[in-house]
């Protein structure tokens, strides 16, 4: 086979492809390992009679919390707490300490609903706002 300067290039985009898959697939395998974590570590230390994960997703989205790669919304319903600023940052110290890279994760949207109240609280690379 003569190596023309055509074939080479085409050998050499099908390895940029084959590296971008690939780079792909080992970031969603990893944040899907990261939304379980986020959950049980949820389920564990909060004392709420319901968490449910309502989305997790990876990519770019743009939505009315600005631009994100990952994003993760979750709700926790008729939870049992003092404060919800302190609850708040005790979740977040939690996730800090259990999920690798937490401070990664570009946004996290956590609905506290209980009764007929709901109070959304984002937190955007490990840092609460």
């Amino acid at each position: 086979m003569k190596k023309t300067p055509k074939t080479i290039f085409i050998l050499f985009i099908f390895l940029i492809l084959g590296g971008l898959f690939g780079y792909t697939v080992s970031s969603s395998l990893h944040s899907i390992d990261k939304s379980k974590s986020i959950l049980k570590a949820l389920k564990e230390n909060c004392n709420c009679k319901e968490i449910n994960q309502v989305l997790y997703a990876t990519g770019i989205q743009y939505g009315k919390n600005g631009l994100s790669t990952e994003k993760g919304e979750y709700e926790l319903i008729d939870c049992e707490f003092s404060s919800l600023k302190k609850e708040v940052e005790r979740i977040q110290q939690i996730l800090n300490n259990k999920i690798d890279n937490f401070n990664q994760v570009d946004l996290l949207e956590f609905d506290f609903i209980n009764g007929k109240n709901s109070k959304t609280v984002i937190i955007k690379k490990g840092i609460i706002q």
